[in-house]
């Protein structure tokens, strides 16, 4: 009876040796699911908020350009190629070369140059300009300001990508941007992200904060890059690409493939919803509002004290090489004859072209295009004002 007892005894703490271990064990998982949960939770905030600073998104993409595995998939192979993943087909596949021609000039540098511009032109130095004592560059997006040299002929030429006309010159937006840096008092320039007609304020004690503080519109890409772009993926990347390729024939993300599968076009260029695209329709009167819009900002500098003011719309892939459908945004504009500014045409040169001049992978045009729009541009400042 006695060692049944203690034996019975024995037993019982066993299990209530157990049964404790067994609820620490359910304590600890459940105070490390909680932990767990709030981790997500505050990643999940923190990478929210990141992604949608675009202060730290510059700062991030900055930091994540190498070839480190932690680094972010580079746009070495054509941006396109890379954010869809088919930088493993070489006709998509191509770097990005800048070896624009030095200009050869030996005659009076009596001309400053402001080129207002983007990605297509920001890689150009005063050593590609002729007849030029200075060259300064704004980058549209940014805004920025000038200081005109009165003794010098200043010559400015706005290069907008035909993606960015609708947007952007929809108002005179680039007159508050863009100006005298004798007037930056009381002035700050805006980031040009299509915030003009949709900016919404908060009720309450602070009107000044905007959503647009708040919500980036780029959010989605920002958070793939910040969650799942890194060069230790890029090879599933490019097994979802050719899934995508080759069983459903198109693109991946941004990236649309053209009709005769040659070319890769930025999805804002080609959507059936976006007002960037080549094949998005025109509403009625939107080009008179485009020239009045242009001739205002075209009076505004010539007044500043520029002596010429010149528009070029830099065409976007798809209008050139997929022309059907094309909405003829550029030739509309440039053949109205109330448009006052000069114009450094390249649609029409792109399109009579016997030579490729933009890449297959890549939204940009190619170095022989560059090159061409470069070469105009020298011609007119070597030619005018003698």
């Amino acid at each position: 009876m006695i060692l049944k007892s203690l034996v019975g005894r024995k037993i019982s703490v066993i299990i209530l040796y157990l049964l404790g271990a067994f609820s620490g064990l359910l304590l600890i998982y459940s105070m490390h699911k909680k932990i767990l949960r709030i981790f997500f939770i505050l990643f999940g905030l923190a990478a929210l908020s990141a992604s949608t600073s675009r202060t730290f998104m510059k700062y991030i993409i900055e930091k994540r350009d190498g070839d480190e595995w932690w680094d972010a998939n580079n746009m070495k192979g054509g941006d396109l190629a890379a954010i869809s993943g088919l930088t493993f087909l070489k006709k998509f596949r191509a770097p990005f070369v800048e070896r624009i021609k030095r200009a050869v000039y030996n005659g009076t540098r009596d001309k400053v140059l402001y080129l207002v511009g983007d990605s297509y032109t920001w890689s150009l130095r005063d050593t590609n300009f002729a007849a030029i004592s200075d060259f300064h560059f704004i980058n549209r997006y940014d805004g920025g300001y000038y200081h005109l040299d009165n003794n010098k002929n200043n010559i400015l030429i706005i290069a907008v990508t035909e993606l960015w006309v609708r947007r952007y010159f929809r108002d005179t937006r680039m007159l508050r941007e863009i100006y005298d840096s004798s007037e930056t008092k009381n002035k700050t320039t805006s980031l040009s992200q299509d915030f003009n007609s949709k900016k919404g304020y908060c009720a309450g004690f602070f009107p000044e904060l905007s959503f647009d503080m708040f919500f980036n519109k780029n959010i989605n890409q920002n958070l793939q890059c910040n969650l799942f772009n890194y060069q230790f993926m890029v090879r599933a990347f490019q097994y979802k690409a050719a899934i995508n390729l080759y069983l459903f024939n198109r693109g991946a993300g941004n990236a649309v493939l053209s009709r005769d599968k040659n070319f890769l076009f930025l999805k804002a260029t080609v959507s059936a919803t976006d007002t960037g695209s080549s094949y998005f329709p025109l509403n009625p009167g939107e080009i008179d509002r485009l020239i009045d819009n242009f001739n205002t900002i075209y009076q505004h500098y010539k007044a500043e004290g520029f002596k010429e003011v010149y528009l070029s719309v830099i065409s976007s892939t798809a209008s050139v090489m997929q022309p059907e459908g094309y909405n003829n945004l550029i030739p509309l504009i440039q053949k109205d004859a109330r448009l006052k500014m000069k114009l450094i045409d390249v649609y029409y040169t792109f399109k009579n072209s016997p030579q490729l001049l933009f890449y297959h992978g890549d939204s940009h045009w190619n170095e022989q295009g560059k090159q061409l729009w470069v070469d105009k541009v020298n011609k007119i400042l070597t030619n005018d004002y003698k």
